[in-house]
């Protein structure tokens, strides 16, 4: 937050036309679920499944993006009812991700076959089981979500964690190429999500907001 910032002119990337809170959001909001999304764009066939775990602001960013990118049929999980409502128009199916049965509505919903693309933006052990439990034979499991989980991995032949096939990878953040192209596709009012702003007298109350989940999308703090 100091007055004056330099930074290496490489590291910038022009974002003419687009609100500055909006811009402020893309290189970590919105280019993590870029760069995942990017990386298995050849699995995202028209008539394929993806499966987005965790719907704050960087899972409300891979349903834009999703929807923008691809033809996938969508799936959204959340812990909570209003994450889930915030979404529920532009995905296809939503379930509660900590209810009992909801890896067995998640494969019905994916024509039981189960899901080709599965982004997990929590991290955690059940988040973890929950993603090895619904993702396809030779589906894709990326996993940005930094909530100390554990996963179970198996070589026997009877393993249950991953199905034959599949792969699981630990993505961070993207490259510039990403966030260059993640900025003219904003340019263009494809995507959007939900912003919470907050003037500058109003941080301490925007970080104590976020630690009581109040927030739903993506917290902004305006230097005005």
């Amino acid at each position: 937050m100091a007055e004056f910032v330099t930074v290496p002119a490489s590291a910038l990337v022009p974002a003419a036309g687009l609100d500055p809170v909006f811009a402020a959001v893309l290189p970590d909001a919105g280019l993590v679920p870029y760069h995942s999304i990017n990386a298995v764009k050849d699995t995202l066939r028209p008539g394929s499944t993806a499966v987005v775990i965790g719907m704050g602001g960087l899972g409300q960013f891979a349903v834009e993006l999703l929807r923008a990118l691809t033809s996938v049929r969508i799936i959204a999980l959340d812990v909570k009812e209003a994450a889930l409502a915030a979404v529920r128009h532009k995905v296809d199916y939503t379930f509660v991700s900590g209810s009992s049965n909801v890896s067995e509505q998640v494969m019905e919903a994916a024509g039981g076959y189960g899901a080709d693309f599965v982004l997990d933006l929590v991290g955690s052990s059940a988040t973890l089981q929950l993603a090895g439990a619904v993702v396809a034979p030779y589906g894709a499991i990326r996993v940005p979500g930094l909530s100390d989980g554990v996963f179970k991995f198996e070589t026997s032949q009877l393993s249950t964690s991953l199905p034959w096939g599949a792969s699981i990878t630990r993505p961070y953040s993207g490259t510039y190429q990403d966030l260059h192209d993640l900025v003219a596709l904003a340019q263009t009012g494809q995507i959007n999500i939900n912003l919470v702003r907050y003037n500058f007298d109003e941080a301490l109350r925007a970080f104590d907001d976020l630690e009581a989940g109040k927030i739903n999308g993506r917290a902004v703090v305006v230097m005005d």
